[in-house]
Parts: structure tokens; C-alpha cells; sequence
């Protein structure tokens, strides 16, 4: 069988296409992709992959809305044939006990990376999905989601910054950044100190957990980061940790097995 899975964002949308073996225990990615920014099921076409494979299921997480997710669901009834199952964040999956008593606000592209992250191991963590938003999400020991927080993603301070100020118009810099010292110019001082307010909240997060485990006798929390910036804060981290790109689609196979 061959599985479809999209990761809906606010600004973009990854895919990939899984090749489950007979008895659905084991599953190989066969191909994979970022869509464009924007409306894409709106597009003249679709990745070629998804014709030339023909998947048997669609699974969805999708974090743009309702009008979003219907848009999507026809586009592919229609392209392939197959409805698309959207995950929903629920009291209890997987093992893991959310924390929110109103299930329904909780992103669901949290709580697939919550579930994920458990299902690689059962020891405490702290996952971060660092994309439009930044989400952080700390899972206790045994499968309890403790909570979190959500502070504003690189592209979402920036934007602030360029649209609130006068003076502070700052375009993204054409090459990574080197360092995180203090800078001596504007264009400076916003592409290194904008890393560092999400690497604040990172590191203070990891630590409260961390407190937490050593008081309640766990083991040290893992650090985990997926989302589009992941790859650009986790070089500046100072803790241990892995960046793991497709930790939102690991969950869908939890929620939908």
C-alpha cells in the first residue's frame, strides 16, 4: 500500500509518500517534498510523484483552518480518488496523556510531534517545532504531556519588527549568520538577536524540564527539533540535540494508524 502524508502549516506544506509492506508493519519512504507557499491544491498540478504512485490513503495535519482542509480534501478526492484523513488531537493516544482539559486548542501538529517523540522513546522531552509560530511542548516521563508554550517564529518577529518600527526595516540576510555576538549595526543586531530570543526560550524550557527530572528521579530530558528553522537555531544550541524533519509525520501513523 502507498500512503500519502501532508504536513499543512501556516505558510507551507511537506509531503511524503510511504510504501507500507503487506502486513503494515514497516513503511519506507519513497519520496518526499515541500509544496509552495500559498494555495497549492489550487495549482494546475500536483507533484508527479503522487500520480505516478497512485496512494491508496491520504493522512493529513493540517493547522491553516477548516476552509483549508475542505479545499484540500476535494483537490485530492478528486486528483486521486481517495478521501483524506485529517488527525485530531484526542485526550489520550499512543500512550501519551494530553495536558490541555480542552483538547480541541491544542495544534494537532503539536500533539503528532508529542506522540512521535514518545513513541521513539519513553523518557522526558522537550519538542520544539520551530516554524511561522514556535511551539514548545514538554513530555514527562511515561507518557504525560506537561504543557507548553508558543512564542513567535523567526519570519513572524521580523515581519513585526519591519511593519511596527521605523527604523528597524530589516530584510532577511542573504547568507547564513556566523555569529551571535553583539552587533554593531541594525541589520545586525535584528538577524542575530532574533535567533537568540527563540534560543532563550528554548534553553529555558529545556532547563525547567531538566529541573523537573532531576527532582522527580527521571532521566535528562532529549531535545528535539523539527519545523523549517530547525536546522538554522540547532547549530547555536548549547544543549544536546536532534533535529528530526519529519516528526510531525511520524505522528500520523498514531492518530491514524
Amino acid at each position: 500500500m502507498i500512503i500519502l502524508e501532508l504536513d499543512q502549516g501556516n505558510t507551507r506544506a511537506k509531503w511524503r509518500l510511504l510504501a507500507a509492506s503487506g502486513d503494515g508493519q514497516s513503511l519506507q519512504v519513497i519520496a518526499r517534498g515541500i509544496l509552495a507557499p500559498g494555495p497549492w491544491w489550487a495549482a494546475k498540478s500536483l507533484p508527479a510523484a503522487w500520480a505516478e504512485y497512485a496512494p491508496e490513503r491520504v493522512r493529513a495535519a493540517n493547522v491553516a483552518g477548516a476552509p483549508v482542509a475542505e479545499s484540500i480534501a476535494a483537490r485530492l478526492l478528486a486528483e486521486l480518488g481517495v478521501p483524506t484523513e485529517f488527525a485530531r488531537v484526542t485526550p489520550q493516544c499512543a500512550g501519551v496523556r494530553c495536558a490541555y482539559a480542552d483538547t480541541s486548542r491544542l495544534g494537532v501538529d503539536r500533539w503528532l510531534a508529542v506522540l512521535a517523540a514518545f513513541q521513539r522513546a519513553s523518557s522526558p522531552a522537550l519538542i520544539v517545532d520551530c516554524g511561522s509560530a514556535v511551539t514548545l511542548d514538554l513530555l514527562g516521563e511515561g507518557g504525560d504531556h506537561l504543557g507548553g508554550y508558543i512564542v513567535p517564529g523567526l519570519g513572524l518577529m521580523r515581519r513585526a519588527l519591519y511593519s511596527d518600527t521605523d527604523a528597524v526595516k530589516v530584510a532577511p540576510p542573504d547568507e547564513a549568520v556566523v555569529s551571535l555576538e553583539p552587533a554593531q549595526d541594525t541589520a545586525g543586531a535584528v538577524n542575530r538577536g532574533l535567533p537568540l530570543m527563540v534560543l532563550g526560550a528554548l534553553e529555558r524550557a529545556y532547563d525547567t524540564l531538566a529541573h523537573r527530572s532531576a527532582v522527580e528521579g527521571w532521566v535528562a530530558p532529549r531535545l528535539l527539533l523539527c519545523g523549517g528553522d530547525a536546522g538554522l537555531l540547532a547549530p547555536w544550541c548549547d544543549r544536546p540535540l536532534q533535529v528530526i524533519d519529519d516528526l510531525v509525520m511520524e505522528g500520523l501513523a498514531l492518530t491514524n494508524p
